[in-house]
């Protein structure tokens, strides 16, 4: 039996080949995920319902090291969206709306352990601007209802205004 060998894929051919691929896939995934390619992107935030605490987290240590941009100019920005205002490049518009309340667990009916009550509503506080912080800790962690606030208030406790 008679075997063929395909050009420039013998043993030798196959591996540079591969190291090849493996050296262009790592270059481009270098391009991809550097801050200079993505640090031009404004991330535009509006009628945002919030969602889940610890995904909101992750998304937001992605954008700050990415060094994003992030815009809430219209519409409302509730719960763990709300997480966003503690970035260094968030700003605000006067008119959006805003609304907080304490650590929920997702499932209605259920309540939270008083331990996971204080360490969620901790890392939400540590995402809030000083003044907000402090805010948040002292009344608005304690309401299950939405307290809503316009970016104009924000402002005041130190949130970026857009321009």
């Amino acid at each position: 039996m008679k075997r063929y060998r395909l050009r420039g894929f013998g043993r030798r051919g196959l591996v540079r080949s591969r190291l090849g691929n493996l050296f262009a896939f790592a270059a481009m995934s270098l391009l991809a995920f550097t801050p200079a390619a993505s640090a031009s992107t404004t991330i535009r935030i509006s009628n945002d319902g919030g969602g889940s605490i610890a995904a909101r987290v992750s998304e937001i240590e992605s954008i700050r090291s990415r060094g994003q941009k992030v815009e809430i100019r219209v519409g409302y920005c509730n719960s763990a969206c709300t997480l966003y205002l503690g970035l260094p490049n968030t700003c605000v518009s006067p008119g959006a709306r805003f609304g907080f309340h304490g650590p929920q667990i997702a499932t209605k009916g259920l309540t939270m352990l008083p331990s996971q009550f204080e360490k969620w509503s901790q890392v939400m506080a540590n995402h809030y601007p000083r003044p907000l912080r402090n805010w948040f800790m002292n009344s608005a962690r304690h309401s299950t209802d939405l307290i809503t606030i316009k970016g104009d208030q924000l402002i005041a406790l130190g949130v970026s205004q857009c321009v």
